[in-house]
């Protein structure tokens, strides 16, 4: 499939550049889809959300941790 993209790739190995996109890629993606659902969540419920989701206790989302 990478071959359809970067032809090129066949004949030797990547720039360190490219690895270097792929990488920050490969760590941004993952925590933008998290963050995105975590405030589609907060959306939802915003007065739980205010709350620190304290009433989530049995629910799979347990919400903060509590600072005394």
């Amino acid at each position: 499939m990478t071959l359809l993209f970067f032809p090129d790739w066949s004949n030797g190995l990547p720039s360190d550049f490219l690895i270097l996109h792929f990488f920050a890629g490969a760590l941004t993606f993952p925590f933008n889809m998290i963050h995105a659902r975590a405030r589609k969540f907060d959306a939802q419920n915003p007065q739980e959300a205010a709350n620190g989701y304290k009433n989530f206790k049995d629910a799979p989302y347990y919400g903060y941790e509590e600072i005394n």
